[in-house]
Parts: C-alpha cells; structure tokens; sequence
C-alpha cells in the first residue's frame, strides 16, 4: 500500500518556487547568476539587456580604482563613479581600446558611446577622476582609422577646431613624442604640443614630412607580446631604440664606402659625357652632409622608414688638354638632399613572416650646377647629374657599390621574424597578430581573442 502525502499543498509551493527559479534562470535576465543592479543595472536596460550592444551580463558589479563600480560584459562594460552620478557603458572597438589604455586609469566615461555630428565616426568621452583638475579624453571610431585616444592640450585644441569638422579631419593615430613635441596625428594633419609653444594644429599643405604629406604615429622601437589566458599580456621581445631616429641614421651613415660609393657613381655618369681629351682631376670629390634626419612611422599593417642626409657635395674638376686657352681647370658644384626609404610589413597571423620592403635612394633638392666652363658640352654633363641623381637609375648605380642597403633595417628584419616564430611554436591556429602604437613603440600582439564587433 502506498504511503499517502499529509501535506500536498507542501508539493505546489515547492513546484512553483522550482518554476519561478527556472523561468528567471532561462528568461531575459541573469540576476541569479551575475548580479547587474542599480544605476549600472538602469544602465543595461536602457540599452536593451542582452539584445543591446552590450550583451549579456558576464560579472558581478563589483569595485572599480578610484571609488566606482563596473560590470562587465560579453561586448562591453559599464562603469559608474560617485562624482560623476551616472553610469555609462563602453562596448565594441572603442571598449577594447578603452581597455588597452588602463580602463578608468585612462578617465571614467562620462558619456555612451555615440555618433558624430557628422555621421561617419563614434565617440565616448571620459573624465580622469583620480587626476587634478579631473581633465577630459576622448575616444574616437570610424571604419578607416579603428579607434583612437585624444586627450590633453591636443584634445582641447582639435575641440576649438570644430573636432572632426574641423581642418584636420579624424585622430588616426594616438599621442607619442615626436622630439621635443607630443603630437597626435589626423586625417589631414597633425597637431603638435611643446612646453613652449603650446598646442600648434599643422595641417597637411603645411605639414613637414617628405611630399608634402601627413605622417603616421612616429615610433623608435618594437615591443612583441602574446595574450595569456587571464587576459593579461606577456612581453616577449623589446627594443625601444631599434626604428629610432639616432639608431636609423647611425646604421646607415656607418656603412663602409658609403662616401667613396657616392663619388664614384657619380664621376662614372660624368666621364663618358666630356668631350674627348678632358679627364677628371684628382681633387674631384664627394663630402656627405653633416646631418642626418631617421624617421619611422606606424601605419596599419607597416612602418615606412625614411632617412634624409641633406647637404651632400660633389665637386668635379676637369683636366683639359694640352693648348686649351685658361689657366685653370674647368670645375662645378652640385649640392643634394639625399632621401633613402624603406617600409617593413606585418603579416596577419603568426603564421606569416615580417618583410622588409625595397630599398630606394633618390637625390631631391638637386641644386643647379654652379660652373667654370670653357666648353659647352661640360654644362649638358653638369645638367645630367641633376637629372640622374632624381631618377631610378641612381639607386641601381648606388645598389652595385654594396651600399645603401639599409643593413640596421634587415637585421632588425630578421630578428622579428626569430621572434614570430618564438609566438608560432605551441600557438593555436589562426592566432593573428594586432599592431597597435604603445607611446613610441611598436605594438605587436598576437592574440586568439575573439574580434571586438565594432560600433554600431
């Protein structure tokens, strides 16, 4: 005989306790898994819950630096700070940038994430609770330029320009020190920062680069990490001098036979072109500049090398021959700037190789050949140097005598590409790499995480 149940009422409350627990676990909320509540929780909602930008609650609200509170998500966060009363969410490509810059280390956002006036970009702005005066950054998105820091004067200047509608256009790339300036570079231009002379917005007619153009983010050195699974990085590889500026030049100008190689090339266009009997004298010669100008830059998937030696000098004297009327040998002066560019490139994954462009040297800035002639075909072999230094044919001369090859270039070359395979060995599948500017450095991570969804 089966026993009977007393209290059966006892059965109903308990299966409608179970039923509640089930419907709240499975339905739009995740309260009894991770607890989002509060300013933070009015936040969520706001923006949808799961279905929002945000996505499902992944954390607890819990302490955040400097007196706050946060959630995180599978897209995003949300933070809150006593000081500035409300809470507002970061998501996407401006919430990894976000994370990459410290977080609330970088400023507590003081805004969502929104669109731009003009329609093109997104932005959040931030306020630095734990700094004096609690100073404003921004982070800015667009589809071209990924997104990017502005803080500071520069921020403030670039504000009373109109931000992005204004002269310069967009941040693409984020501060670093450019000598004795900090400078954030733009679409159209960069704006530069000095002690001295303040916030100083140099767009791109005006901008002083080679051609006339803007520039990238200038770098001196490369730093490599990987992700570890708690989500913090591991430093593999630094060198902060490698791209720089003294690095670029020293490794260059220290070739063996850069000087004798330039002369040579030179005299060898020359010689053929002089009228027959004429020679070129002994005191002939060439005298590199005293200065030298390197100069990396990060682009996307790159950095482009350039090095300028201006204020080269070739003198040529000509031997006449015998019964020439004139007491002195014929001679002329040819002056030059002397532009050698290279680029190294990146590959997606760790699978790939570093690569180190082609090498090209060109003479700019040629002056016109200052001359003492006593005949005119010395003027037409004067004019072709100017020429010849300008064109292609130059670098190959130059390339024949073993130098300009940009050596510091290829080893550092190689070096990284000892060091992809250092991330190759053990790395799962499709671990690509990310490049990203670091203040002066080259930030190269490989990483497995998942591709933050950009703003929408």
């Amino acid at each position: 005989m089966k026993k009977q149940n007393r209290h059966p009422e006892s059965f109903l409350i308990a299966a409608l306790i179970l039923t509640v627990i089930l419907v709240i676990g499975s339905g739009a909320t995740s309260a009894f898994q991770q607890q989002v509540y509060g300013k933070i929780g009015e936040k969520w909602q706001q923006l949808g819950r799961e279905r929002g930008p945000l996505g499902a609650a992944i954390s607890s609200e819990a302490n955040a630096p400097y007196g706050g509170r946060f959630n995180e998500f599978a897209n995003g966060s949300i933070w809150w700070h006593p000081t500035i009363g409300e809470a507002y969410a970061v998501w996407g490509q401006i919430g990894e940038r976000y994370r990459q810059l410290g977080g609330p280390n970088f400023g507590y956002p003081i805004t969502d994430e929104l669109r731009t006036p003009d329609g093109v970009g997104r932005f959040n702005h931030f306020r630095a609770v734990h700094l004096p005066g609690r100073p404003e950054a921004s982070i800015y998105w667009t589809p071209q330029t990924g997104a990017v820091a502005i803080y500071g004067a520069i921020r403030e200047k670039w504000a009373a320009e109109g931000w992005e509608r204004g002269r310069v256009g967009y941040p693409i790339g984020d501060e670093v020190a450019d000598g004795p300036f900090r400078r954030s570079t733009f679409e159209r231009g960069f704006i530069r920062w000095s002690s001295t002379g303040g916030p100083q917005v140099i767009p791109t007619s005006l901008a002083p680069h080679e051609g006339g153009g803007f520039s990238g983010n200038v770098v001196t050195g490369i730093a490599a990490y990987a992700d570890l699974p708690t989500g913090a990085h591991a430093e593999l590889y630094r060198d902060p001098t490698l791209l720089s500026h003294a690095e670029l030049c020293a490794r260059f100008l220290d070739q063996p036979g850069l000087n004798d190689t330039l002369r040579n090339t030179l005299i060898s266009r020359i010689r053929p072109k002089l009228p027959s009997g004429f020679g070129i004298h002994s005191q002939s010669n060439h005298t590199m500049g005293t200065s030298c100008e390197g100069r990396a830059e990060l682009w996307p998937h790159s950095v482009s090398i350039l090095i300028r030696v201006p204020g080269n000098r070739l003198f040529v004297r000509v031997t006449t021959p015998d019964g020439v009327p004139g007491s002195v040998d014929p001679n002329f002066v040819v002056t030059y700037d002397l532009i050698v560019r290279t680029s190294i490139t990146f590959p997606d994954t760790v699978a790939g190789s570093v690569v180190q462009g082609p090498v090209t040297v060109q003479g700019t800035n040629v002056s016109r050949p200052e001359s003492r002639s006593v005949t005119g075909k010395l003027v037409i072999a004067a004019n072709d140097i100017s020429s010849f230094l300008g064109g292609p044919d130059f670098f190959a001369a130059v390339r024949q005598g073993g130098v300009a090859q940009m050596s510091g270039v290829s080893t550092g070359t190689a070096l990284l590409n000892q060091k992809l395979a250092q991330m190759r060995n053990g790395a799962p599948p499709g671990t690509r790499l990310e490049l990203y500017p670091q203040g002066a450095l080259v930030a190269v991570l490989a990483t497995n995480r998942p591709l933050p969804p950009g703003p929408r």
